[in-house]
């Protein structure tokens, strides 16, 4: 019988059907932040390959972000430009450059305590993304729609935790406008003000070389070298008491301490108070240097003078810029502020009086244009021949001229004058006309309250702004004889910024900084180290707070936004850290004396705390040397 044979090989018998899938290769995604990390260390020389081995990607990756080092860099500068968080991925640069002039203009309508609602908001990204989109030269951009789950994550990319943007429309709010002024009378009975006691202080912008719209200066500034000059703006703080007996000293906000037009004279004993600000805007730290310096001073002066008790009521409005510690600042002045959204209607100074200065002011400015070109037989020969038929080179040629003329007259016409022209303009505000714009906050008064009455015509905005259009007009270059009323307002008024502005803004204040201004500002490593201290102080202050939610709720919105700096901390860190070959080469170990005490222990925890040491004293070091960021 013949022997078997070896067994048939067994048949893969499975049912028919799909194949087992074969495991997906995760994807490695790399953040700007780390891909920034991996430029600055190719910059060293570190080699690609080890690079790859330590971030777990190929090569081709790294050799991808070494080409693409110019965007990532600009990427890395705007996000730091606004304090947003580091963004994984963000291919569309006109979204990006959009949200970056969104968050400013978000900020500077805080500035202002303007509110804007959800629709605002989705509105004006809309057409600030189609203004960016002009600007470079995309004729069909990604559609963008500006929708609540953008303007969602937008929020929380910025951190915009602290500006107010409404559900609804932004509008003034009547009732509690109503309800304010008997609350006010209140505290005058209480405290026994007179209206001679009771002050308000509002601020203003002021674009203080600014021409009407037609005039030739604004339609070619973009081929003018002088475009800047548009820009040029200051605040200006308007205070005076409800009687109308005292307009305190004017103060003005400048980002210079000292301009050019001042460089002979002592800043302490001008005209006006002279404040400085980066960007010549109010702060709540600036607010406070203005209460004690110039505010107080001023007021105990008009009160000694007058033989009025120096027991004060100030007014003012809910903007950021105002500290809450104003409220107790002086024991003599107690500080009120208004209800949100009632400043159109209650506030004296917003109540007519602004805007007469600056028209008054507008006028002086074009009196001093009109009385300089008159004495130019060549600008006053412009407006006649300015509608001739040209060739494209006499009209080159005419601009150039009128460049000329006016750049002489932007030297007479300086901050100094401008300050002194502003200063006339208060002055010659009425007692009437100041007692007029505190009708509404101080309805229902005593007459025992009040000063008597006082005879004389108010000024209203409609004569002052008649009074510069006609001084606008008689200036003989081209397109000033087409002034309008409306053209005035749009001078003095400090208004919404345009989708158009805010990109031409932000083209020329990279023109004007540049890598220079980077250099000039730099965040020390000491600085950063004192501000984070700060918070733990607060911290620690406010940490007895029964109300345990809300100290928490605190805390947390502290630390997110404090959270850009924190990394700009941990950034300067690394950078500074040193190595052990560098710590040891200019710091070498010195033979340790030991005491009685310390003999029995072990050698290699001495090598342990000195090594420590070595690793954590770059971090104890507040040295000056700053480390940009």
């Amino acid at each position: 019988m013949a022997s078997a044979g070896p067994p048939p090989p067994e048949r893969n018998l499975s049912l028919p059907g799909p194949s087992r899938p074969k495991p997906k290769k995760t994807r490695r995604s790399l953040s700007y932040e780390i891909k920034y990390k991996i430029i600055q260390e190719l910059e060293k020389g570190t080699r690609q390959v080890d690079l790859a081995r330590q971030h777990g990607v190929n090569e081709s990756t790294i050799r991808t972000i070494k080409k693409d080092a110019a965007k990532i860099k600009e990427h890395m500068n705007i996000t730091k430009s606004t304090g947003a968080s580091m963004i994984k991925y963000f291919h569309n640069q006109v979204l990006l450059k959009t949200e970056k002039l969104l968050v400013s203009y978000l900020v500077s309508q805080a500035r202002r305590n303007m509110a804007v609602d959800t629709r605002s908001v989705k509105e004006y990204a809309r057409e600030l993304y189609a203004a960016v989109s002009r600007k470079m030269g995309i004729t069909e951009p990604k559609p963008f729609n500006a929708s609540s789950g953008w303007l969602q994550r937008f929020k929380k990319r910025n951190k915009i935790t602290n500006i107010n943007i409404g559900g609804e429309e932004a509008s003034t709010d009547l009732v509690a406008a109503r309800e304010f002024p008997p609350f006010l009378r209140e505290i005058m009975e209480e405290g026994q003000y007179t209206d001679d006691q009771v002050f308000n202080m509002d601020k203003s912008g002021l674009f203080w070389k600014k021409l009407p719209s037609k005039t030739f200066v604004v339609k070619n500034a973009s081929k003018c070298r002088g475009r800047k000059l548009q820009k040029e703006r200051i605040t200006v703080l308007f205070t005076t008491n409800a009687s109308g007996t005292c307009k305190l000293k004017l103060s003005v906000i400048h980002t210079a301490c000292k301009p050019h037009a001042y460089k002979s004279m002592d800043m302490t004993k001008l005209n006006v108070h002279w404040l400085t600000a980066r960007k010549a805007w109010m702060f709540s730290t600036l607010s406070l240097s203005w209460f004690d310096d110039c505010f107080v001073p001023d007021v105990k002066k008009f009160c000694e003078q007058q033989n009025v008790p120096f027991n004060i009521l100030l007014l003012l409005d809910n903007a950021p810029g105002h500290s809450p510690l104003l409220l107790d600042r002086h024991p003599n002045v107690k500080v009120v502020f208004l209800p949100p959204n009632t400043t159109s209607i209650l506030q004296p100074m917003d109540q007519e009086l602004i805007c007469n200065v600056k028209a008054a002011f507008s006028t002086k400015k074009f009196k001093l244009l009109n009385d300089y070109t008159n004495t130019r037989k060549e600008l006053r020969n412009l407006s006649d021949t300015i509608t001739d038929s040209k060739s494209e080179d006499d009209e080159d040629q005419q601009l150039a001229e009128q460049q000329v003329l006016f750049k002489q007259f932007w030297r007479i016409f300086n901050i100094k004058k401008a300050v002194d022209f502003l200063v006339e303009a208060w002055d010659q505000l009425s007692v009437a006309t100041v007692r007029h714009a505190w009708r509404h906050v101080l309805q229902g008064i005593p007459a025992v309250r009040q000063s008597k009455s006082v005879t004389g015509e108010v000024q209203t905005v409609a004569v002052a702004v008649d009074l510069a259009r006609e001084a606008a007009q008689s200036v003989t270059a081209a397109g000033f004889s087409e002034t309008t009323n409306d053209d005035i307002l749009e001078v003095i008024r400090d208004p919404d910024v345009t989708t158009d502005d805010m990109v031409d803004d932000d083209d020329v204040s990279e023109e004007a900084g540049g890598a220079s201004s980077q250099e000039e500002r730099r965040l020390s490593h000491s600085n950063v180290r004192g501000a984070i201290e700060c918070i733990e102080k607060v911290k620690l202050l406010l940490s007895d707070d029964p109300d345990a939610n809300r100290y928490e709720i605190f805390t947390t919105q502290l630390l997110q936004t404090m959270e850009p700096y924190i990394k700009v901390y941990h950034n300067i860190n690394t950078s500074r850290q040193q190595s052990i070959t560098e710590f040891f080469a200019r710091n070498p170990p010195q033979p340790a004396q030991a005491s009685d005490s310390d003999r029995g222990r072990d050698s290699d925890d001495d090598f342990e705390g000195f090594v420590r040491e070595a690793l954590t004293s770059v971090d104890d070091c507040d040295g000056d040397s700053p480390e940009g960021q």
